[in-house]
Parts: structure tokens; C-alpha cells; sequence
């Protein structure tokens, strides 16, 4: 019975150990990954663009994808809020407006108290504006900028930009035309 005792007893040992090292083995595993996948990234940044400036669309599409698990997977990590910017401003040059627009709302859910939170409002105006055409929905990304991030150094670019809002090239000319004389 001594004996049988003594064997359960090293059994459960021997279990403990193996969820202690299993666990210490995800979370190293873990660590590696967040390193791989910061490598990753950093070496596909220097291959999106060509030396003329034209993005390598399927590089680019890579590179976001890995900002986006990046963010996903370590969210409170201060590269996350960097990272989904990037992804972003990458987001926005292909040019793929529902995507971006889901990029920032992402980004307005998690980093709002950032400075690049007005950006990212200015960034969605812009983008109902000029890419979807939706001058109401780009309206009120302006005016939440301005309400949310009075001193924004992109409040006042959202005020021009209300100004201008649903005008023609032409309309404008004349418009900035009439106000200089």
C-alpha cells in the first residue's frame, strides 16, 4: 500500500512538471513568435514599394495582414497602435476603402486616446469623401475630430475640408479664387 501511495505520488509529480514545462514552453513559444512575426515585418517593409514608388500590392497586402495579427495577438504592446496605423496608411495608398475603413474603426477601438486617433477620423472623412463619395458619412468623421480633438493639429484641416465638402474641383478654384481677390 506504501508503495502504491509513493507511486501516486510521483505520478502527480511527474504530471505537475509536465504542465509546469508545457506551459513555460507556450509561453517561450509565445515570446518567439511575437520576435518572428516582428522580423517578419521588418523585412517585409523594405520590399512594398519599387524604387519608382509603385507598391508590390501582394507584398503590401502581407505586410498588413502581419500588422493585423501583430495587433490582434498583443494589442497592449506599444508597437500594436504603430503597427495598425501602418497598416492603415498602407490600406489607404492600394487603394481599398472598406478595408481601411475597418482598419480604423479597429484603430479607434483600441487607441482612441492616441495622437493618431484624429488622424485616423481625418483619414476615414477623406476616405467616405474622396474614394466612396459619401459626403454625409464624411461629414461626421470631420466633425467628430473636431469635437473629440479640438486641438488637433488635423482640426483644422477637418474645418477646411467641411468647407469644401461635395464640391467640385472647379467650385473650389473658384471659391479660394474669390477669396483672395
Amino acid at each position: 500500500m506504501a508503495k502504491q501511495i509513493s507511486y501516486m505520488g510521483l505520478v502527480i509529480l511527474l504530471m505537475q512538471a509536465f504542465f509546469v514545462s508545457c506551459s513555460g514552453s507556450d509561453q517561450k513559444t509565445k515570446t518567439v513568435d511575437q520576435a518572428g512575426l516582428q522580423q517578419k515585418i521588418a523585412q517585409t517593409e523594405q520590399y512594398i514599394m519599387l524604387d519608382n514608388g509603385t507598391i508590390i500590392v501582394d507584398s503590401a497586402l502581407k505586410l498588413i495582414e502581419y500588422y493585423q495579427s501583430y495587433q490582434q495577438n498583443w494589442p497592449d504592446d506599444s508597437l500594436s497602435a504603430e503597427y495598425l496605423f501602418k497598416a492603415i496608411d498602407i490600406s489607404i495608398n492600394l487603394p481599398r476603402a472598406k478595408e481601411s475603413l475597418q482598419l480604423i474603426s479597429t484603430y479607434l477601438e483600441n487607441y482612441s486616446g492616441t495622437y493618431y486617433a484624429g488622424v485616423a477620423l481625418f483619414l476615414e472623412g477623406f476616405i467616405y469623401d474622396q474614394q466612396i463619395g459619401d459626403t454625409v458619412r464624411a461629414h461626421l468623421s470631420y466633425e467628430r475630430l473636431i469635437k473629440e480633438y479640438p486641438d488637433h493639429s488635423f482640426a483644422d484641416d477637418a474645418h477646411s475640408a467641411l468647407q469644401f465638402l461635395g464640391k467640385s474641383p472647379e467650385e473650389m478654384i473658384l471659391e479660394f479664387e474669390q477669396k483672395n481677390q
